[in-house]
């Protein structure tokens, strides 16, 4: 991992800074036996043990973690508990793309950083909106943003699906410019103590409840004209570049291939220690069994393997401010995402069929099969990123 050593762990290799706080964190989780109900403590952990902190830069207080570090730690705590990974995945992502943006004002991009190490601040983006659908279809904000004589703004509307929710210090929000013609857009970070902010309940989804994925209501919030972190036109590309897509994408695939090996390790268990019948011979020596759990293990090492080769060559390309290499692999992230999330899926599919009755009870197994299948509707979309491969193919093939 990408953080100085401190002292020494298994096998003599040196422990860093990030896999102290991960552990810190993974103690604090396993302390609250989480389950389906949201409970603020899980991001209280994350941020006392100081991972929340994971990939802003050393320089500016951080832990200076990488893109396959955000991997590792995100897979980790999938594992233990998707709901906590899916909403720190969200600070990581929203970090992570401001950290590897080419456009992000530097003065917002410290303050943002100072916010997060001085206050413990946690961040996500809010942009699905129910009429509009999700952007990663091209839908266009409702949420209006009205300039004002000053050069502050005043952001109107509602998003949906704002994960954590009730933990969130700050969102950065994407609006429609109003009156702008052509069509403008933009993002602007929004203090979500700012009056005129509505947080709403989660929703009643079936996977990944403890989450919080709320609706977020904007009523004339008043947003500073140092707040905008960039603004452009409908029909061109993002300033930002790739780096907001590549983050995202990433830490989904990281933390649903975290909840597939929580599953494998969780049905491995229960197969060893269950032997019905006389008692002699466990779950786990029938061969049919076997089979199962080897299927589980090659997608999810398959997948593992994707994962971290596309993180690896990302920070490299970033490393060598190749801007050919990252949109390559930005490309590469959307199939990361898509190899890791089937691989979860048929993981705890695969995993309820080696249980049995008991898998379908309440509990972790049940709960990995919900979660695992959230990964599904999260960007990037299968058949958005299919239709991309496709792409690739014919025009290569022309």
């Amino acid at each position: 991992m990408g953080a100085p050593p401190r002292g020494r762990g298994r096998m003599g290799r040196p422990v860093t800074a990030i896999e102290d706080a991960l552990a810190a964190s993974l103690a604090g989780l396993d302390a609250l036996d989480l389950g389906d109900e949201f409970d603020p403590r899980a991001a209280d952990a994350i941020v006392a043990s100081g991972l929340h902190r994971l990939i802003v830069p050393a320089a500016a207080g951080g832990l200076g973690g990488r893109m396959v570090d955000a991997a590792e730690v995100l897979m980790t705590m999938g594992a233990i508990d998707g709901s906590s990974a899916l909403g720190f995945a969200m600070q990581v992502h929203a970090v992570g793309a401001l950290v590897d943006s080419v456009a992000v004002p530097a003065l917002l991009r410290d303050r943002v950083f100072r916010a997060i190490v001085d206050d413990g601040a946690l961040l996500n983006n809010a942009a699905t909106e129910e009429g509009g659908g999700s952007p990663a279809r091209g839908a266009i904000p409702g949420t209006q943003a009205l300039v004002e004589p000053d050069g502050a703004w005043r952001l109107t509307g509602e998003k949906t699906w704002t994960t954590w929710l009730p933990n969130l210090t700050h969102a950065f929000v994407s609006a429609r410019v109003d009156g702008a013609d052509p069509v403008e857009v933009g993002l602007w970070l929004v203090d979500l103590a700012s009056p005129g902010v509505v947080r709403g309940p989660g929703f009643a989804a079936m996977g990944m409840r403890g989450s919080a994925s709320g609706r977020l209501t904007l009523d004339r919030v008043r947003v500073p004209a140092d707040d905008l972190v960039m603004r452009r036109r409908l029909d061109e590309p993002d300033p930002r570049g790739v780096a907001p897509g590549a983050w995202f994408g990433m830490a989904i695939a990281a933390t649903y291939l975290g909840v597939g090996e929580g599953a494998r390790s969780d049905v491995a268990r229960w197969a060893l220690d269950r032997r019905p019948g006389d008692g002699a011979t466990s779950v786990a020596e029938l061969p049919s069994v076997q089979v199962r759990l080897g299927r589980i293990d090659a997608d999810l090492r398959a997948a593992r393997i994707v994962v971290f080769d596309v993180a690896r060559r990302w920070d490299a390309a970033i490393a060598a401010k190749d801007a050919d290499g990252l949109r390559t692999t930005s490309h590469d992230v959307a199939l990361a995402k898509l190899v890791a999330t089937q691989a979860a899926v048929t993981a705890t599919d695969q995993a309820l069929r080696i249980a049995g009755g008991p898998g379908f009870l309440s509990g972790r197994l049940e709960r990995a099969f919900r979660d695992a299948r959230a990964g599904l509707i999260n960007p990037p979309l299968e058949d958005v990123a299919l239709a991309g491969f496709a792409r690739a193919v014919l025009e290569a093939s022309a």
